[in-house]
């Protein structure tokens, strides 16, 4: 496949190549790492689908060789102690116990005589668990209550076979009491719990609260562009480029929230696309994405937008004190010339005057028009004169241009919005409002110093 992203939910990956990229990841996994190396607290919070699991499963990967790195996954479970009993017995500690063990076998009462008369060291082990207090006997037999306090008690044995690490996943506000007891035990272990954010702001006990704080890395809003390229780039390098400013759009908009939601629209997507393009041929797919980001006819498409603006002027008449909306552009005499006006109307006893321009190659090709519309200040219908209050542009280019208000949409939304999201739309204009709004406050402030 082109993308190679999972089909399956990020907890049941496996650590072994974690991806985990983007600056922010990075800079977020090793503050996690000198948390470990300094055996303290890390809290990592943030909404579903963040990568608080892709993290912790990242260092499972980096850690675990040489250290105890146990993985507690709390999903559906109720106490913290249920998953680490499910967990603890994959780790060989009882081998790594009777190596220990064999080196004091003597005062565990083996002598030379019960090896002489055939009693192995593993069955003299088992008679022997209730007798003597050592943690590497404790650990051989697991002779611990399977509750907290047995946790507990075991951890602080297994200290002395290694150095164990605890990431605790999926916290819930239910978990925190115990989360609570498990970091005040003791321990001098590095622990990294990961919570969603619902959670966190559940937590009503200000200790427990503090000292989650006091190491928290916070996932929400914690992407950037360079990141999102890079995880673009570790699941679909040959399409990236193209699939890039698809996934932006998306992104700024807020119709992509999420890291897990970015992998879920792709391979959506691509699912769609590879279907098209049977033979997965790069060429075929690359056409097939950029048709997201380019119109079919930018001077058509310019005059069907103006239209579906036109109505909803419309209909936000009432929100917006918009008294008139001429039914299509307006023809207007200017320094001896005649241009179009794609938009015009009346609010509050005001004229608005705008144009919509598309283009695929990034280029206006009808500037002088747009200039000399920056030069109207006053504007005659139905033989009355109304002052000009804004001149705008809608475009999916990004320009500047002196007394024009710009609009820009990007060009994937302006297709969506083509086809049928008047939502879209409706918010789109209502950022033109603010910017209106703007106007007016600016000015009322500039008569307010004279």
């Amino acid at each position: 496949m082109v993308c190679e992203i999972p089909r399956v939910t990020v907890t049941t990956w496996s650590s072994k190549g974690v991806i985990l990229v983007g600056p922010t990841y990075r800079k977020y996994l090793e503050k996690a790492l000198n948390a470990i190396k300094n055996k303290e607290v890390a809290s990592v919070v943030g909404q579903p689908g963040m990568g608080k699991t892709t993290l912790l499963k990242k260092i499972e990967e980096l850690t675990k060789e040489n250290n105890l790195t146990m993985y507690l996954d709390l999903a559906n479970k109720e106490q913290i102690h249920e998953e680490f009993w499910t967990k603890v017995i994959s780790f060989n500690l009882k081998d790594k116990a009777l190596h220990e063990l064999y080196k004091i076998k003597g005062r565990i009462g083996y002598s030379f005589l019960k090896k002489l008369f055939g009693v192995k060291f593993e069955d003299w082990l088992l008679r022997v668990c209730n007798k003597y207090d050592n943690p590497y006997l404790r650990i051989y037999c697991m002779n611990y209550e399977k509750d907290f306090d047995g946790m507990i008690n075991a951890l602080k044995d297994i200290k002395m076979l290694g150095n164990p690490i605890l990431l605790v996943d999926e916290v819930r506000d239910k978990h925190m009491s115990l989360i609570h007891r498990l970091i005040n035990a003791g321990l001098e272990i590095p622990i990294v719990i990961a919570m969603p954010t619902e959670a966190y702001s559940k937590i009503g006990d200000l200790a427990i609260r503090r000292r989650i704080e006091e190491s928290r890395i916070p996932l929400d809003d914690a992407l950037t562009p360079e990141d999102i390229k890079e995880i673009v780039e570790a699941y679909c390098k040959e399409i990236s480029e193209d699939l890039l400013p698809i996934i932006l759009t998306l992104w700024n908009s807020k119709e992509l929230t999420t890291v897990s939601s970015i992998l879920q629209f792709i391979r959506n997507e691509m699912d769609k696309i590879e279907k098209i393009c049977e033979k997965r041929e790069l060429e075929c797919i690359r056409g097939e994405l950029r048709k997201y980001i380019s119109l079919k006819n930018p001077e058509v498409d310019s005059k069907e937008f103006e239209k579906r603006v036109r109505d909803l002027l419309v209909n936000i008449s009432k929100e917006y004190g918009i008294t008139y909306v001429h039914p299509r552009g307006k023809r207007i005499e200017v320094n001896g010339k005649s241009i179009v006006a794609d938009i015009f109307f009346i609010a509050e006893g005001h004229a608005f005057l705008g144009n919509v321009v598309f283009s695929n190659d990034g280029i206006i090709h009808n500037d002088e028009e747009i200039r000399l519309l920056s030069s109207i200040n006053e504007i005659e219908h139905e033989k009355k004169i109304y002052k000009v209050k804004a001149r705008f542009l809608i475009s999916n280019i990004d320009v500047h241009l002196d007394s024009i208000i710009t609009l820009n949409i990007p060009t994937l939304e302006v297709v969506k919005i083509l086809n049928g999201d008047v939502f879209l739309l409706e918010e789109r204009i209502k950022l033109l409002f603010d910017q209106f709004l703007s106007i007016s406050t600016k000015k009322e402030e500039n008569k307010a110093i004279v």
